[in-house]
């Protein structure tokens, strides 16, 4: 099975809740009634950021992406087999999909349930750090920087790499991953997203080594699995 994964920020006058129920209502029943889709999750920006709230601008919009789509699918050749592609620029200004190759670090796939997944996720697209190469940041990436993160951040219950092979739309170009950091409560997030100063300071170091920046476009999220 392929894998897609699909960053969605809401357009101009879309509230969030607008752009949420669109996708939840509206293009998830399209895609799963379509054949070859194996697989679907959808995370939706939570309205609270927290520390991950961005200033709006003049049209009331932030650069905290709005929504996180994962599609399983037979075929994944191209843009034109994203399904229902339409629906979402309906409520989107833009839209960036990457084919991506997962790979789950720490937890399990939560089971089918429609509704939201416990607790809350932090979505983030790192770019690669000047100097590097895409198979220098994956390497990186998923050999060094993996371990670390399931070591030092000790309230993280999932840990979901994506990493991408090919970007479909330009938007997506310079973006070399996409992270999944899962904590069970808003509280773990909060109080127990490092074990220790000094883990804090392992992290971070490790990060400024194949990382360029924070992504002004991460944002905290809850999943729903509608199809594992």
């Amino acid at each position: 099975m392929e894998q897609l994964a699909v960053g969605v920020w809401r357009a101009m006058g879309t509230t969030a809740p607008a752009c949420h129920a669109a996708l939840l209502d509206e293009w998830a029943p399209e895609v799963l009634a379509l054949d070859g889709v194996g697989a679907l999750t959808i995370s939706v920006a939570d309205i609270d950021q927290g520390r991950h709230a961005r200033e709006p601008d003049a049209h009331g919009l932030t650069p905290n992406a709005d929504a996180l789509l994962v599609v399983g699918l037979e075929r994944a050749h191209d843009l034109d087999d994203l399904p229902a592609r339409d629906l979402l620029h309906k409520v989107a200004r833009r839209v960036d999909v990457w084919r991506v190759l997962s790979y789950v670090r720490k937890g399990r796939l939560p089971g089918v349930t429609g509704g939201p997944t416990p607790g809350i996720t932090f979505v983030s697209f790192p770019q690669r750090a000047e100097g590097l190469t895409h198979e220098q940041f994956v390497r990186h990436w998923t050999e060094c920087h993996a371990p670390l993160a399931v070591d030092h951040h000790i309230g993280m219950s999932r840990y979901v790499q994506h990493v991408v092979r090919r970007a479909y739309t330009p938007g997506g170009r310079t973006v070399d991953g996409i992270a999944e950091l899962h904590f069970d409560t808003r509280d773990d997030f909060e109080r127990r997203f490092y074990d220790s100063d000094e883990g804090r300071r392992l992290i971070r170091d490790d990060v400024a080594k194949f990382i360029a920046q924070r992504s002004s476009a991460a944002a905290l999220m809850t999943e729903r699995v509608l199809r594992a």
